[in-house]
């Protein structure tokens, strides 16, 4: 890991070492060098046949690279060449073996390949396997050859057996190790996306309550209107006065209905919700809250005025984002300069918050766990009355906050009563680009 940094700290960021590649480049560099090694000294030291050496220990070499593939068939092929080899030249004395001091690094490292790559169980029996090969070898010379060298040939393979055997174990504990922390690392992902998803329906739930006793009111209205239209208008057709006690009705079984809805949304903690929801029209007593807790605020409006036409779920949804928003700068922008501009159109009510980069983030908002929370709640806000949200960094380091939030059909009349050119459709997206 730390050739790695090395390495990368000369090359580009778009062309980082790829570690994969890395461990294939050097996987495949040492089977070169050690099938020149390997086989140089079979034929040298051990007196093999060239041709019969040189086979074998390019099967032993290539079992190598075949492990990063296919680790059992590399096993297979790396036991295979550890019988045969020590077969090839056994009478030669005052030399290691059956385990040459190449042909022992071989192995170890194929012993190391598998065991970071595949199962311990695999990695074990290329362990025992090769154990098991250089002995039967030792024991077919003994017996056919009638060879003296088995006591050396026994420390020989005892003293393979005890450097191999370190390396498996050390091999098969970094792979749990990885193992392990690829899964904690997929557990904190999978945490931060479920904390995300339980924030996103918590906020949707709040709004709902939210825009629930915004409807109801509306409800009661007209239930109430419905009821009194008999007697506030006398001498009207018992057909009128029929539809209006249906009108009546069906507005009570729908308070009825709601009620039975707010009573699931409501949680244990929902018993401070109890208060009347704010309006647009409460901003500035916001502002001037947070002034008198020493923000730097300031407030900017321009355009039709919008407050006594905007809807009161409208209304709810633009003081929740300039109230959040703000929250968002005091946490992230110790002592920064905080901007707030409201625009009004015939369309649509332009939102935009600002602030500089100040201080820096608080302490608590360092230490937070979850991150970008208050984003996701004012966007779900803005979409709850057809409208959107954006936000990003400043070129001074700071944030900005924009909102577009569109006004109804009725809304958007004009004071004469003509219906404005604007259509019900109108894509917000292109408003966007007027957002100041």
């Amino acid at each position: 890991m730390s050739v790695m940094v090395v390495f990368d700290r000369f090359m580009p960021p778009n062309r980082r070492l790829n570690p994969e590649a890395l461990a294939w480049v050097a996987v495949i560099v040492l089977a070169i060098v050690m099938l020149a090694v390997e086989s140089s000294i079979a034929v040298s030291v051990n007196e093999a046949p060239v041709a019969l050496a040189f086979v074998v220990t390019i099967v032993h070499v290539g079992s190598m690279p075949l492990s990063m593939l296919r680790p059992l068939f590399g096993t297979i092929m790396s036991i295979a060449a550890c019988t045969v080899l020590p077969l090839l030249g056994p009478l030669v004395s005052g030399v290691p073996w059956p385990w040459m001091v190449p042909m022992m690094i071989t192995q170890i490292v194929i012993i190391l390949i598998i065991g970071l790559r595949a199962h311990w169980g695999v990695a074990l029996a290329a362990l025992l396997g090769s154990i098991a090969g250089s002995a039967a070898a030792v024991l077919i010379t003994h017996l056919l050859v009638a060879d003296t060298r088995t006591d050396g040939a026994i420390v020989n393979i005892l003293i393979y057996s005890c450097i191999a055997g370190g390396v498996y174990l050390a091999a098969v504990i970094i792979q749990q190790w990885q193992l392990i922390r690829s899964q904690l690392v997929q557990e904190k992902e999978n945490t931060a996306e479920e904390h995300s998803k339980r924030v996103t329906i918590e906020e949707k739930a709040r709004i709902a309550r939210e825009l629930h006793d915004i409807v109801a009111h509306s409800m009661s209205i007209i239930n109430i209107q419905a009821s009194s239209a008999p007697f506030r208008h006398a001498g009207i057709d018992s057909e009128v006065a029929k539809e209006f006690e249906d009108i009546s009705t069906s507005a009570r079984t729908a308070l009825t209905e709601m009620r039975g809805l707010l009573s699931v949304l409501r949680n244990d903690e929902g018993g401070g919700e109890l208060a009347p929801q704010p309006k647009f029209s409460e901003i500035d007593p916001l502002i001037e809250k947070a002034r008198q807790a020493g923000v730097q605020v300031t407030v900017e409006r321009s355009g039709e005025p919008i407050d006594h036409l905007m809807r009161d779920s409208t209304g709810l949804a633009g003081y929740r984002i300039i109230q959040e928003a703000l929250s968002n700068a005091i946490r992230h922008a110790r002592n920064s300069a905080i901007a707030i501009r409201i625009r009004g159109g015939s369309s649509a009510v332009w939102i935009s918050v600002t602030n500089d980069h100040g201080d820096g983030p608080g302490e608590a908002a360092k230490h937070e766990k979850h991150s970008r929370q208050g984003l996701i709640g004012m966007r779900e806000r803005a979409a709850s009355v057809g409208g959107e949200i954006r936000s990003g960094a400043t070129a001074d380091g700071g944030f900005e906050v924009e909102a577009v939030l569109p006004l109804s059909p009725r809304e958007r009349s004009t004071d004469d009563g003509e219906p404005s050119a604007d259509t019900p459709g109108t894509d917000t997206s292109a408003t966007d680009k007027e957002t100041p």
